[in-house]
């Protein structure tokens, strides 16, 4: 069973878990090359289970290895550093769509690469239709000038002069012996 993550959404109905493996893998050693080499390669999976498969099955395309004669030497997940900041995230992708293999680029604005790889995935099953096992990630990137972002939809909220308005106030109690749970009259939630 997978332990919840820090870096996992808050709410379960708004985004896919995905998470961030590292798996490292090689053919079984032989007498001809007693010592493989060791491929690595980032996987993004909801769980460990996943994240072999996928390795699997990227292996098997690009190195002809497949998991009987091979071996998995490490999974591990990978966090991000700072998960309190919003960053520009740019990801490279192909998918596999009814007729033809697509290229892609998006950008999504989240605190982690976990929830912006989340973002894809539903934004991909919501504008085409894309099945999460034929969507592969090729390569990720964070935007950090303003020069380097290309879509106006995450470009609109690089200005340092963005101003979010106040569409609700709480009225709160000046002081503690103020508070109740219930109050005589209702408040005026909205400023007119």
């Amino acid at each position: 069973m997978v332990k919840n993550s820090a870096q996992d959404p808050q709410d379960n109905s708004l985004q896919m878990k995905i998470r961030q493996y590292l798996v490292s893998g090689r053919r079984l050693p032989s007498k001809e090359d007693p010592n493989p080499k060791v491929i690595s390669m980032r996987i993004f999976a909801r769980n460990t289970v996943a994240a072999k498969s996928r390795f699997w099955w990227n292996l098997r395309r690009l190195n002809k290895l497949r998991p009987s004669h091979g071996q998995i030497l490490a999974v591990q997940e990978l966090f991000e550093r700072r998960d309190t900041n919003v960053k520009t995230y740019g990801i490279v992708l192909k998918y596999q769509s009814r007729t033809t293999i697509h290229n892609m680029y998006k950008e999504f604005r989240d605190t982690t690469l976990n929830g912006a790889v989340s973002q894809l995935y539903q934004e991909m099953a919501g504008n085409h239709r894309a099945q999460p096992q034929t969507i592969h990630i090729l390569r990720t990137s964070v935007s950090t000038k303003s020069a380097d972002i290309k879509r106006g939809k995450t470009n609109q909220y690089r200005g340092d002069s963005i101003k979010f308005p106040i569409v609700k106030t709480v009225p709160r109690a000046s002081h503690k012996k103020f508070r109740t749970v219930f109050k005589a009259k209702r408040p005026n939630l909205y400023r007119s």
